[in-house]
């Protein structure tokens, strides 16, 4: 596998997990999921945010056609889905992607900036705050975890399952979660999922107040620490493409760490 390859694999494998989380929490948020060769749809019908439905990790052992475009919207039709969005790296889009695009109604949202770094060793970063790995046994921390992302997000979960779901992360295999703590207090938020060679940084906030204090440049470099003492060759991660003019703080991070931009990935929402 090239490096594209490998870290939208590693995508697809997290978010393949969604579906692993406690039962409950599945049947409450009305996960479903389906593979297409080692492409997967995942569906949250009870979503309130609309963010977490989407399709990653296609093109690389099937072309990305009409008609697998067409399999994935049936899909989520079946499902209910109000709202979903597809994943695909520059390198697997036909020429006729714009056709395809304009078909299925698919509107571009976003581009995220995938990174990616090699195993050279990094140095730990220094910051006035307490920053390491979240024991997942320790309920009242994993919660905070689970909640600090809604709130920095300000994703909507008025049930509070989202933030149920992110508690069952905690316990995925192969997951780890961070955090960085003031005193007593959690302040920021990292993940680590190590797929075989590849390691995933993930679940990247930051409490406003505490934005600017090195909380996620120290979660950065321990997570790339423990992924390449897991063994893994690389580390991928990213973030959103700023606007032209600005920056992107979480960008910077990790430039700053390393890590260098693959590609810029475009996502496109479909509505039913």
């Amino acid at each position: 596998m090239d490096l594209a390859e490998l870290a939208e694999s590693a995508e697809a494998t997290l978010i393949s997990s969604i579906g692993e989380v406690d039962p409950g929490v599945v049947e409450r948020l009305g996960i479903t999921s389906r593979r297409f060769g080692r492409g997967i749809a995942i569906s949250l019908r009870n979503d309130p945010s609309r963010f977490w439905s989407k399709a990653v990790g296609f093109g690389f052992d099937r072309p990305v056609t009409s008609e697998l475009i067409g399999e994935v919207v049936d899909f989520y039709r079946e499902a209910g889905t109000a709202s979903a969005s597809f994943h695909l790296p520059p390198a697997v889009l036909p020429a006729d992607w714009e056709e395809i695009r304009a078909t299925y109604g698919l509107e571009l949202t976003g581009t995220l900036v995938r990174l990616v770094r090699d195993d050279t060793p990094i140095e730990p970063v220094e910051t006035t705050l307490r920053v390491g790995q979240l024991d997942p046994s320790d309920t009242a921390g994993v919660r905070a975890w689970a909640e600090l992302q809604i709130l920095a997000f300000a994703m909507p979960d008025p049930d509070g399952l989202l933030a149920e779901m992110l508690v069952a992360f905690c316990h995925l295999r192969h997951f780890q979660p961070y955090a960085a703590w003031d005193g007593d207090r959690l302040v920021a938020t990292g993940g680590l999922f190590v797929d075989g060679a590849m390691g995933k940084c993930v679940n990247a906030s930051t409490l406003p107040e505490y934005r600017g204090r090195g909380a996620q440049s120290a979660l950065i470099a321990v997570r790339v620490q423990n992924a390449l003492a897991a063994g893994c060759k690389w580390v991928s991660t990213g973030a959103d493409k700023p606007a032209l003019g600005k920056r992107n703080p979480s960008l910077d991070n990790m430039q700053r760490a390393g890590f260098k931009a693959l590609y810029e990935r475009p996502g496109w929402t479909w509505k039913p």
